[in-house]
């Protein structure tokens, strides 16, 4: 009788345990869809006769351009052909730009196509596809990438040492910009 009482508590437990990892990546993905589209949401203004005027800037139409990649990214049966139609513009997206981020993005990408490719299944890639969507957020939320990513930041943008975000000495950015 005991041991069935600790065994239930025992399931309990794990149901519990269970839930809130659930509860946390749902409230996750909630909270990144969430300020996405705030980054993505055009400038609203006043205008001098009351009307509110909405206006897409350069900024909130690169973040919404960036946000639907990482969408793309995080849809769920996708065919081959989909797949690696949103895989190639989102390696075009991050190949503007050249330091250790985006060269991760760029390998990930080029690891899964090729599994693609070679018929694999959609379970052994699931670890795959979760890392390369948490680095595209990464490079999404990255204000060097996406400047209306810097309202975001919860720690000024001066004070954020970003190793990953330097450019590669002697790429072709930083030949340019000499």
């Amino acid at each position: 009788e005991h041991e069935a009482l600790l065994l239930k508590q025992q399931k309990l437990l794990q149901t519990i345990d269970r839930l809130r990892l659930q509860a946390n990546d749902e409230n996750r993905d909630s909270r990144i869809r969430s300020s996405l589209q705030m980054m993505a949401a055009p400038k609203r203004w006043q205008m001098s006769d009351g009307e509110i005027a909405q206006v897409h800037t350069p900024f909130t139409t690169r973040a919404k351009e960036l946000m639907e990649l990482y969408n793309g990214l995080r849809l769920p049966l996708l065919s081959v052909d989909e797949r690696l139609d949103v895989l190639l513009h989102v390696k075009w997206t991050v190949k503007e730009f050249d330091c250790n981020l985006t060269r991760d993005i760029v390998e990930l990408i080029d690891r899964e196509a090729d599994m693609l490719n070679r018929g694999r299944s959609e379970s052994s890639l699931t670890g795959l596809r979760k890392r390369l969507a948490n680095l595209f957020l990464q490079f999404v939320e990255t204000p060097e990438f996406n400047p209306e990513a810097a309202r975001f930041q919860k720690v000024p943008q001066e004070l954020v040492l970003r190793p990953n975000v330097r450019p590669i000495e002697g790429s072709a950015q930083t030949i340019r910009a000499a």
